[in-house]
């Protein structure tokens, strides 16, 4: 990619990022009366208020300071975290292991916990008990104290590798066994019984979570003709529904032409034509309304559809003269706002750059949180050479 579709790139995954944590204060928040009267001017990074909630929303970050991540920021920062640590591409075994990681029992995450993710989450730890349920089936001729040695390391690996990499990685085991034959015998039956399934453990879900984490997948594998493949992969981990898939190819489209250098009319047209006829009709039908984005949002709705969700972030992105007023309009838009946040302040990312009147605020980066490791993390992925 050339200088500018690598600054539109780093700058989609920031805009993602900042977007959702300048949300986050009025994130389920039903009415846009009430955002408007609490914030008439400046709505971005509001601490969370319970008392704002009462009657008209769902107050979900009580436990969230300002600038913090959203559940779907989580999602977005893990994908790029996976990249990074996995050379700079995707892998959906490792985006699964990070997810997992990050999401369940003991990992960092603490805040709520979505539908799709919990039943994801659900999916890989039966999975996961399944296989180990098999590996006590497997007997081994040797001593007790040497099985359990070969299998606590054969299930330590497997965390890592999967397939023809955790076979080549384990059988050096057996080379230091007191009978180096069974203990190859027992690790290929190990590795057999934990082979990862092809199936997605996504729940068949159909919600904005779908694709919170493209921003930095698209800008990694901007370049890869894989990249709509790749997107998918990415998108059933999570959600794996065929309207899920839809409209991951329109936001991935979105994402790839805005990065490319496209404008945003532009991208927006390219992306409605990647979606299925039906999603396509209902696209151009919101985007041919002729009211103010406050109504457009009311009436396609304010929840977590994708359908609701797409329509109120295109109609929004195709008025947009800067990042700040598009990510103000949404917030102000009210409902899943940090739902839509992701993709559309990626798109607003790419499209006006850092600082200047028109491009994401550096005090706005300044006040996200973790922003260091999050320019750390960018860096790593893109590069910038110099």
């Amino acid at each position: 990619m050339n200088e500018d579709q690598l600054m539109r790139a780093r700058n989609s995954i920031l805009g993602a990022l900042v977007a959702d944590s300048a949300t986050m204060g009025f994130h389920w928040l039903y009415s846009q009366r009430r955002i408007a009267e609490l914030a008439p001017e400046q709505p971005e990074f509001k601490t969370p208020n319970e008392d704002d909630y009462t009657d008209v929303g769902y107050f979900a970050h009580g436990n969230k300071q300002v600038g913090e991540f959203s559940h779907y920021g989580e999602q977005s920062s893990i994908m790029l975290e996976s990249l990074v640590a996995n050379g700079n591409r995707y892998e959906k075994h490792h985006y699964q292991e990070s997810f997992r990681d990050h999401f369940g029992y003991g990992g960092a995450f603490s805040g709520y916990i979505d539908k799709p993710t919990r039943l994801t989450l659900d999916t890989i730890y039966r999975t996961e008990s399944d296989a180990l349920a098999r590996t006590n089936e497997i007997s081994f001729a040797g001593e007790d104290r040497e099985k359990q040695v070969l299998l606590t390391k054969v299930l330590s690996a497997s965390k890592r590798y999967q397939g023809q990499e955790l076979t080549t990685h384990v059988a050096k085991l057996a080379e230091t066994a007191s009978n180096p034959k069974d203990a190859a015998n027992y690790i290929s039956a190990l590795v057999q019984a934990l082979a990862g399934t092809s199936d997605y453990p996504g729940a068949n879900d159909e919600q904005l979570p779908a694709i919170s984490k493209l921003p930095a997948l698209v800008a990694c594998h901007l370049e890869d003709n894989n990249l709509m493949a790749l997107s998918e992969s990415a998108t059933r981990v999570t959600n794996n529904a065929e309207r899920a898939i839809d409209y991951g190819r329109v936001a991935t489209t979105l994402l790839y032409h805005v990065s490319k250098g496209q404008t945003i009319e532009a991208s927006i047209a390219a992306a409605v034509n990647a979606g299925s006829e039906k999603t396509m009709k209902f696209l151009n039908g919101v985007l041919a309304e002729n009211d103010d984005l406050l109504e457009v949002t009311k009436k396609y709705g304010l929840h977590c559809d994708l359908g609701s969700g797409t329509a109120s972030m295109l109609f929004n992105l195709k008025h947009a003269t800067s990042y700040s007023g598009t990510v103000r309009a949404n917030i102000y838009a009210g409902g899943d706002n940090c739902g839509r946040a992701i993709v559309l302040g990626a798109v607003a990312g790419a499209t006006f750059g850092i600082g200047g009147e028109h491009g994401i605020p550096e005090s706005w980066i300044e006040k996200m949180h973790d922003h260091s490791r999050i320019n750390q993390l960018i860096e790593k992925l893109l590069p910038i050479n110099h």
